[in-house]
């Protein structure tokens, strides 16, 4: 009895994911949405990183991969640590709208998101990179085109909700068993081995190895990196910086393996 218990709660949780998943951006943004009208007479000066109309001429045109012309993605299997700098970072093209998918009640972010892209041709670079590792968990990218009446993309670049986006000290993920290496992010450019080794040094915890991450074509620095320590001990002792201000910026650490 208890089992079946057990797994009619799983499922209903799943089915109750799933509307929010569905629902989710249809409603998400109507309250914050201005009307064409007032955008059009009142203009403002335009957000970082946001992205001015009109949209390129070749926004949905047809391409390798994506045939149907689309530019909106559904991400899944996100780490909750993560955050739109982050997700930007990883993916090829440019990303112009970000909205997270959270539980409508409590707000906790579901480790998933739907995207907007520039192009149909960065929608099919982002897709093409399906299965990848981002924080140490392998994401699922597929396209997801917006629904008639949906309001898509977002009046906002960025929607936020839960745990991604927030600029407070970020819920860790489950540690895994015996871990001995963190991820971490949102590090500034100055940012070098002695600095980290410093840093954690602090915490009486002693870096074995670090390891950065930069863009493949360019070689740019990402901003994040893994760090592996001597021991479990020590790799939890580092973890309490989580949040902690490193040259300027508030440190984002997450359990990796």
């Amino acid at each position: 009895k208890k089992e079946k218990k057990e797994k009619k709660e799983k499922k209903e949780k799943k089915k109750k994911r799933q509307r929010d998943e569905d629902d989710e951006v249809g409603e998400a943004d109507n309250s914050s949405a201005a009307p064409p009208e007032d955008e059009s007479s009142s203009p403002k000066k335009p957000k970082k990183d946001s992205v001015t109309s009109p949209p390129p001429a070749d926004k949905n045109a047809p391409c390798p991969g994506n045939r149907d012309g689309v530019t909106r993605l559904f991400i899944g299997n996100l780490p909750f640590a993560v955050d739109e700098d982050t997700l930007k970072s990883h993916l090829p093209g440019t990303l112009t709208h970000v909205k997270w998918i959270t539980d409508k009640e409590t707000g906790k972010f579901y480790g998933s998101s739907f995207v907007e892209m520039l192009t149909s041709k960065d929608a099919a670079a982002a897709v093409g990179v399906n299965g990848s590792e981002l924080m140490g968990r392998p994401l699922k990218i597929n396209y997801a085109p917006a629904r008639e009446g949906d309001v898509w993309p977002p009046a906002k670049t960025s929607t936020t909700g839960g745990q991604a986006g927030s600029n407070t000290r970020r819920t860790m993920s489950e540690k895994p068993e015996g871990c001995v290496k963190l991820f971490i992010g949102n590090l500034s450019y100055d940012i070098d081995d002695d600095g980290i080794y410093n840093f954690f040094r602090n915490a009486d915890a002693e870096v074995k190895a670090v390891r950065w991450l930069h863009h493949k074509e360019s070689g740019d620095f990402k901003g994040v990196g893994y760090v592996e320590f001597w021991s479990e001990d020590a790799c939890e002792k580092a973890a309490k910086l989580n949040g902690k201000t490193l040259l300027g910026r508030p440190i984002r650490i997450d359990w990796t393996d």
